[in-house]
């Protein structure tokens, strides 16, 4: 379907929950009384209603995320289900975007359900450090998880977020290690969502400086390489990697944008940085499906043209963390 500027809308995120076993600290508060509670997650059969309305309104692409998802306990149940959708040719791509520490026991599960390509976020190869920007997390488990993944035949891409004084000494590192595991990269600058204007701005690293520094070593050439998602890749021909660049604050991809966001508690949002937002529950709890349809071709229509990030005020997505829009 298409949208209100002509963009072709045929890809969703859905966040399957917004709990995470990590506390990374750009992503939500170390203690966090905002998670929604437990009866209102949306359950499985909900999941599967809204997935199938999405599906009816030409969504092809499904990427599965949280908070952690693979935390929620009938995980399995809704890939089963959408990789019914995928061997019946009605979608085209699962995907998945995880922190990596519960890949080691899933990889298999979801390599036999047709889920291709997993994006892993990590911000650190060094041991301390990881667990530092995670409020405690052990590296381990993800290099393990990793590992798994490559054994089941997943393609891998790491997503970095870039932060100042923190990873901006790693840039180079990061990209050799992808390189010798034949991973895809992307740099992600951070992004205000959530009311912590404070950090966010001591975070901030453009992906022009991360370039720069990239660039001293290493030539980047534009690369002609596409995903579903907003990263504008570069081939590293030493290196022989392609290195995307996702920049929500310093240059605005929102002319490309195909995706919609559903969260775990059933609001719709056309963009991550949109407010405005349409609760689906009321038409799920009635079994209204006509009126579901309706809605969802309401915000699709009405998708706006871009978001108005601006890492030097407070954030108008004050509201709501990363975990709970679905990172």
């Amino acid at each position: 379907m298409l949208d209100n500027f002509g963009r072709k809308i045929d890809y969703v995120r859905i966040s399957v929950t917004d709990r995470c076993d990590l506390r990374c600290k750009y992503c939500m508060p170390e203690s966090n009384p905002n998670f929604y509670k437990k009866e209102e997650i949306l359950d499985i059969n909900k999941l599967k209603l809204i997935s199938e309305s999405l599906i009816d309104l030409g969504i092809r692409k499904f990427r599965i995320t949280g908070g952690e998802p693979l935390v929620r306990k009938d995980i399995v149940e809704y890939i089963e289900f959408l990789s019914k959708k995928l061997s019946e040719k009605v979608i085209d791509e699962i995907l998945l975007t995880t922190n990596g520490t519960q890949l080691k026991k899933y990889s298999k599960t979801l390599s036999d359900l047709g889920v291709k390509r997993v994006n892993v976020s990590l911000d650190s190869l060094i041991k301390e450090k990881f667990n530092f920007i995670t409020n405690g997390g052990n590296i381990k488990s993800v290099f393990d998880g990793i590992e798994s993944a490559k054994e089941n035949k997943l393609s891998i891409k790491i997503n970095t977020v870039l932060l100042k004084n923190f990873n901006d000494d790693e840039l180079l590192e990061i990209m050799k290690w992808c390189s010798h595991n034949s991973f895809t990269l992307s740099f992600i600058e951070v992004m205000p969502v959530g009311d912590m204007l404070s950090s966010r701005k001591s975070q901030y690293f453009s992906v022009n400086k991360a370039k720069e520094i990239i660039c001293k070593d290493f030539d980047l050439e534009q690369s002609s390489l596409k995903s579903s998602g907003p990263s504008n890749y570069f081939y590293c021909k030493k290196l022989n990697l392609f290195v995307g660049f996702i920049s929500p604050i310093s240059d605005h991809f929102c002319a490309t944008c195909n995706r919609l966001r559903i969260t775990s508690n059933g609001k719709v949002y056309p963009c991550l940085g949109d407010n405005n937002s349409v609760d689906l529950t009321p038409f799920i709890r009635d079994n209204d499906i006509p009126s579901l349809l309706n809605a969802l071709k309401k915000v699709i229509f009405m998708k706006p043209e871009k978001h108005y990030f601006n890492i030097d005020e407070k954030s108008y997505i004050h509201k709501r963390f990363m975990n709970t829009t679905g990172g």
